[in-house]
């Protein structure tokens, strides 16, 4: 690697680190009040809340990485222009390609990294994650129960909600009993028994409330019955953190694409089943066989071959759900970003040479606001499943890569600075 590559790299690796600290630290502050709730009112153990605030930083850091080089990118050669180094590069014969080809090879890098954190580190973080988050709430439930929000209570089918909970009582509840019996049921308050870790039964007793039936189709009923206390016991079914099953983001790409793949296969299996039975069922029902069954069913293959492709491509279409498409590629697409970024912030860096350091840092949020509200609006158009999911999830970086050509080709036939 020549000296100018390593000097351009030195001076944007410092503003690419700052950037992942200073972008995860403003994430980081939002979850430090849910970390404390967890803690002092609900009673979390000290040790494992700690742990799920830890597992919840990879996922914060895969979304600051592509945000921070971009802004490594404005920044560094935005110094550099500032400074009058590019102007020099450029009266020395630097093509402009040699110029911008150390932050291009840094994206590359970080892209590769991305990838490997996104897949590896991430996936298994929100795994932990998960899988403590519902080993806290096994051991004690009343961890579950938040401040004006619905919560699950695993195994026993209920959701609970609550003006103010904590780890001792609750107040102004609304259960709802998704278990056989279907019932909501609203109390003033209610108090915890028991509610210590590893209790085979915890207690919830509820005061001054009524209970409305719901027989079908979820629809409250005008009959209810008031209470002036009630019992709920929740037993409890500790579970191991490593029994829990992974969801689709907590394994890597390469996993989603192997369950898509026995998806398919499974229903290629299934619809030659199908078809054998079709064929078997055809053969036996005509009354003059001249033919065996194996000359009979390739003839009958042969025939109804457009039928018989259709249904074999609409079963394996239909295999696999839509949503794993949407993930496969999200695991994927967001760690390009950072190609694309850098094709944005060089021309950018050197274009607001004499706006400093505050430019570059401005520039960085607007660029990233925009394509994360791209994102938002490709999981919306995936969740609609109006479009494939290969076009949604890559949408923003083709407007990503839209706007570096754009900024690139005007830096190339820009004159003097």
């Amino acid at each position: 690697m020549k000296k100018i590559t390593k000097y351009i790299i030195k001076e944007t690796i410092g503003p690419f680190f700052a950037g992942i600290l200073f972008f995860t630290f403003i994430f980081v502050i939002q979850l430090l009040p849910e970390l404390i709730r967890l803690i002092l009112n609900n009673g979390a153990p000290l040790i494992m809340s700690l742990e799920v605030f830890a597992y919840m930083l990879p996922f914060n850091i895969a979304i600051t990485i592509p945000m921070s080089i971009l802004m490594a990118s404005i920044i560094g050669y935005g110094r550099l222009s500032s400074d009058n180094e590019i102007i020099v590069m450029r009266a020395l014969g630097f093509p402009h390609m040699r110029i911008y080809m150390p932050i291009i090879i840094l994206g590359i890098i970080t892209f590769i990294f991305s990838l490997f954190f996104n897949n590896v580190i991430m996936s298994e973080s929100n795994y932990r994650y998960r899988a403590l988050i519902s080993y806290m709430v096994n051991i004690k439930p009343s961890i579950a129960v938040g401040k004006l929000e619905f919560s699950d209570i695993p195994d026993m089918g209920l959701s609970i909600g609550s003006e103010y909970a904590d780890d001792k009582s609750i107040s102004n509840v609304i259960i709802y009993d998704k278990s056989e019996i279907k019932r909501v049921i609203n109390a003033k308050y209610g108090i915890w028994k028991n509610n210590e870790a590893n209790s085979s039964v915890v207690t919830l007793t509820l005061y001054d409330g009524i209970v409305q039936e719901m027989p079908g189709y979820g629809f409250a009923t005008n009959d209810y019955t008031v209470f002036d206390s009630m019992d709920i016991n929740i037993v409890r079914k500790v579970s191991t953190l490593s029994s829990h099953e992974r969801g689709l983001r907590e394994m890597p790409s390469w996993q989603i694409l192997k369950k898509i793949n026995t998806l398919k296969l499974n229903a290629d299996k299934s619809v030659d089943e199908q078809i054998n039975a079709m064929i078997n069922n055809a053969y036996h029902n005509t009354e003059t066989n001249t033919v065996d069954i194996i000359s009979f069913s390739n003839e009958y293959v042969n025939t109804n071959s457009v039928q018989l492709n259709s249904i074999r491509e609409k079963a394996i279409d239909e295999s696999v759900p839509y949503f794993y498409y949407v993930e496969f590629h999200k695991f994927i697409s967001i760690p390009a970003a950072c190609l694309f970024m850098v094709l944005i912030g060089a021309p950018l860096g050197i274009v607001g040479k004499r706006s400093g350091k505050g430019f570059g840092f401005g520039i960085s949020v607007i660029v990233v606001v925009i394509y994360y509200l791209l994102i938002t609006a490709a999981e919306l158009m995936a969740g609609g499943k109006k479009v494939p999911p290969i076009a949604a999830m890559w949408f923003p970086n083709i407007v990503l890569a839209m706007m570096g050509a754009f900024f690139m080709i005007r830096s190339f036939f820009s004159r003097g600075k």
